[in-house]
């Protein structure tokens, strides 16, 4: 491992890592996937850190990057590039975001701006405009605040206690958050309730600004030339959404939530989580359904140019806070799964 690390580091100080992205981008499209820009919390901070993409310093390098090594394009560009190969640029890229946090707003729009680059941002509809702590970020700061260090688990089955102590909170984290990515979605509201019982710790009580943007700096960001896609109305992981109805809920009310807030219908959407388990056969028709012409999946790797249909095209995660030399290894080394998609 340490001999691996010394060879990254010596190759991140030489200008191999662009000329390997320069090259593999002419083959593919190369989508990138954030969710948050803002400086790096600190350990007092009540909620998922996780969540932090990038910095804001580290963004506006990541940009000038992407206009010194690639083409960044629109989503509707891409989209018709995806019909017509011919009309891409020879380096296509698309920037986008997911969730819809309130730093998009505040700190990612005016960098973008200033590097002159479009972006895509994909919001869960349901979390515009309010104070809500969707699911993923509640397990999170109850774990994180907990009162006891030591839980019950609060998950049927024989699932073994969670130990919060620094000791064993990296595997306890990681544990706990497989185990809750597997719950039904029906039953997520009692999982949470159940923790929250554990823990002693209500989310609510430690917010204190909210978490996603308002519907006027939604606006705001279309009004700046940004795209906005559907990432459902409340951040499900749509392959534990059992019931149709709220199926189509998630997809189809947000295309229309959207659609009248905007003015306009979107056409991209963003599954949320994205990895293979996440998704379904059944949410690629409410997808199509709704009126959705490309999806996107959140698998870490290059894209296609040429698709059978638009459909959980994959993304190159951009989520090293602040390593510049970890964001050009993986830009240049991201595997091709081309194959996945469509």
């Amino acid at each position: 491992m340490k001999f691996r690390r010394m060879i990254a580091s010596t190759l991140a100080a030489t200008p191999l890592p662009e000329i390997l992205l320069r090259r593999r981008a002419l083959k593919h499209v190369t989508v990138l996937g954030y969710h948050r820009v803002m400086p790096l919390p600190g350990p007092e901070y009540p909620f998922n850190e996780g969540m932090v993409s990038v910095t804001p310093e580290e963004f506006a390098r990541e940009l000038k990057y992407f206009r010194a090594n690639l083409d960044v394009i629109s989503m509707s560009q891409l989209l018709d590039g995806l019909r017509d190969p011919s009309r891409l640029p020879p380096r296509p890229a698309v920037i986008t975001f997911d969730d819809g946090y309130r730093d998009n707003f505040n700190y990612a729009l005016p960098l973008l701006n200033e590097a002159g680059l479009p972006a895509c941002f994909f919001v869960c509809t349901g979390l515009v405009g309010t104070r809500a702590i969707p699911w993923y970020e509640a397990w999170v700061c109850c774990l994180k605040q907990s009162r006891a260090r030591r839980i019950e688990s609060p998950f049927d089955g024989d699932d073994a206690p969670y130990d919060l102590g620094p000791e064993h909170w990296p595997a306890s984290f990681r544990r706990f958050r497989q185990r809750i990515r597997n719950v039904p979605w029906r039953q997520m509201p009692a999982q949470l309730e159940r923790l929250r019982e554990l823990t002693s710790v209500n989310p609510d009580d430690l917010l204190s600004d909210p978490l996603f943007m308002s519907w006027d700096e939604v606006r705001g960001l279309a009004s700046a030339g940004m795209d906005i896609g559907g990432h459902t109305r409340t951040h499900p992981i749509l392959s534990r959404v059992e019931d149709p109805v709220t199926l189509r809920d998630e997809i189809g009310g947000c295309h229309g939530d959207l659609a009248i807030a905007l003015g306009r219908p979107p056409f991209a959407f963003a599954y949320p989580w994205g990895h293979t388990q996440a998704m379904s056969a059944d949410a690629d028709a409410e997808i199509a359904r709704a009126g959705f012409q490309l999806s996107f999946s959140y698998m870490d790797g290059f894209a296609p140019r040429q698709v059978r249909k638009a459909a959980r095209l994959p993304r190159l995660h951009t989520d090293f806070g602040d390593n510049h030399h970890a964001f050009r290894l993986r830009m240049a080394t991201a595997p091709d799964l081309s194959s996945l998609a469509g």
